[in-house]
């Protein structure tokens, strides 16, 4: 890893003690003016065509705000690599108005991936009742804590409907941070973040495909270090007996990553409220969520609506990223796909 140059002076390579501080950098409040344009969209889109599939920045169009998304997707790529707007009226639209906008305002950002076997466009992020230790369930289809990870997606969106009760809290990590300390505190055990390690697709396989795929947490290319995390699916990997299986230096390089990312001086916190969307970009943020209580009524349960992005002119990937995208070719990459998946946008979980 002596070939990395120093990336101490990237932008991507915040702390979260100086974000949190700062949070004019990271959040852009909707004005008046932009919600119109929005509203104005979905009526025209919903008037002409009802399939949500369909929502692209030609069907939906936004003459003033579509500047705005633009540069939120370079800011993703090339900034601090996140960005919260803050501002949707949610109580204010039918669940499909409302998926309608969230979707127009990803189609700028990116192209919708499939986000399980089931081909969902849109995600509901919910509390379904689910045990992890069943190996086909995700962590999100739970109220357990999240632990940092990246999404198989160049980008990440959420937009918060409810809140939990209590609980629930957005936590980002620059992973050109986690290294940069990384190669400071542990230079040894380095290399064994760029070895390939098993993650298990939790029942999610795609024609051919075994139960796990192999990617190393850290990926060096063409001038960008390229994160791809998520301990637990590395963890419940190891029950399979073709899996990769980690070496004490592996487990203490793993350790040691967890241990930079959850210092609470490293990652930045922030609360989602209704009306809020992140985005998140995958290739060099890790995002995390704390476990919830959430309400006995039905009706204000935690809900969250998420998309997977793939992004245009974005950078290149590895080789081995195609054994969990199905393709690295840029713009059409990522998400999920099995034998029986068809795409559709689901307006409820």
């Amino acid at each position: 890893m002596r070939d990395i140059p120093d990336l101490t002076n990237l932008r991507i390579a915040w702390k979260g003690q100086y974000l949190s501080k700062n949070e004019h950098l990271w959040i852009k409040k909707f004005t008046n003016d932009e919600i119109k344009e929005l509203e104005d969209a979905t009526s025209n889109f919903l008037t002409k065509n009802n399939d949500l599939v369909d929502i692209n920045p030609n069907t939906f169009l936004l003459p003033k705000l579509s500047n705005v998304l633009i540069e939120l997707r370079n800011e993703l790529q090339n900034g601090i690599g996140f960005k919260l707007l803050r501002g949707i009226p949610v109580d204010k639209y039918s669940i499909k108005e409302l998926a309608t906008i969230y979707l127009g305002i990803g189609s700028y950002v990116g192209s919708p991936r499939s986000q399980n076997s089931k081909g969902h466009l849109l995600g509901h992020v919910r509390d379904l009742g689910y045990n992890l230790k069943d190996k086909n369930v995700r962590v999100y289809q739970t109220r357990e804590r999240q632990h940092f990870h990246t999404d198989s997606c160049d980008a990440v969106s959420l937009l918060c409907i409810r809140e939990a009760k209590s609980g629930g809290i957005s936590m980002l990590s620059s992973t050109i941070t986690i290294f940069n300390i990384f190669r400071e505190r542990y230079p040894d055990l380095l290399k064994y973040l760029f070895d390939p390690i098993s993650r298990d697709r939790r029942g999610e396989i795609p024609l051919g495909k075994k139960p796990f795929y192999n990617i190393p947490v850290l990926n060096w290319l063409e001038g960008n270090l390229t994160g791809f995390y998520h301990r637990p699916y590395i963890d419940s990997a190891q029950t399979y007996d073709e899996a990769i299986k980690l070496s004490s230096n592996h487990i203490k390089a793993l350790d040691n990553f967890d241990k930079i990312a959850n210092d609470p001086n490293i990652h930045l916190k922030m609360q989602f409220l209704p009306g809020d969307i992140q985005f998140v970009y995958n290739h060099s943020i890790l995002h995390d969520r704390t476990s919830y209580v959430d309400w006995d009524d039905e009706k204000k349960k935690r809900h969250l609506l998420r998309l997977w992005l793939s992004i245009p002119n974005d950078r290149s990937l590895p080789e081995s990223f195609a054994e969990r995208y199905g393709s690295i070719e840029i713009g059409n990459r990522g998400g999920i796909i099995t034998k029986n998946t068809s795409t559709h946008v689901p307006l409820t979980p």
